[in-house]
């Protein structure tokens, strides 16, 4: 959904921290590493953060883009939005300690690729949970939310990686003039039988 102007925001917190806290019942097979464990008060073994931006957080991250010169898409998105969910995941660092490779963002490993599964299924409980409830989601890949600036800004360490910036938005009759735009692949799919196949024999 996109706004060019503020929205008033309709959105309970504590109804986002409900689903928040389903979203947090994601399958996780490996422990994110210790680095990224005792950054927390209550540290936690799972491999994703979520870090929460309420209404006014949104729309001074909107006004520092609108600053730069932003011609994206995202400032009418945040003017829209009730919340943003920056989700991230937690890689796992090497030998020398690195957690990112600066081409990748992370080092390919198998661990790593645990990590990312797990924080996809906790991103998608959160979008399950929230359409449950009849709210409006968005899951974006970031754009111009996604720069190590903007985490800096926001506070999220920097060996920490972006998976989805995750936009709440409040109810629609709330909107004076707004325009609802779904995301440009939602309709090519492509039916299951483009993508599942049933295995009815072994190879010899």
């Amino acid at each position: 959904m996109l706004s060019a102007e503020p929205v008033e925001s309709s959105l309970d917190q504590k109804l986002v921290q409900e689903i928040i806290e389903l979203a947090g019942w994601a399958p996780f097979h490996l422990a994110a590493s210790p680095v990224h464990r005792k950054r927390l008060t209550e540290a936690s073994l799972v491999p994703w953060r979520f870090h929460v931006l309420p209404k006014q957080i949104c729309l001074s991250l909107r006004q520092r883009l609108l600053d730069q010169g932003d011609r994206s898409k995202v400032p009418d998105m945040l003017a829209a939005a009730d919340i943003l969910i920056q989700a991230t995941w937690c890689p796992d660092p090497d030998e020398t300690g690195a957690a990112l490779d600066e081409e990748f963002e992370f080092i390919p490993t198998v661990s790593n690729m645990e990590h990312i599964a797990a924080t996809a299924a906790a991103v998608q409980n959160l979008l399950l949970a929230a359409t449950a409830r009849n709210i409006s989601t968005y899951w974006s890949s970031g754009g111009p939310i996604r720069k190590r600036e903007v985490a800096s800004v926001l506070g999220i360490p920097a060996d920490e990686v972006l998976l989805g910036s995750i936009f709440l938005f409040p109810e629609q009759e709330n909107y004076a003039e707004v325009t609802v735009r779904p995301g440009k692949m939602r309709e090519k799919r492509g039916a299951p039988a483009a993508w599942c196949r049933w295995i009815t024999t072994l190879e010899e």
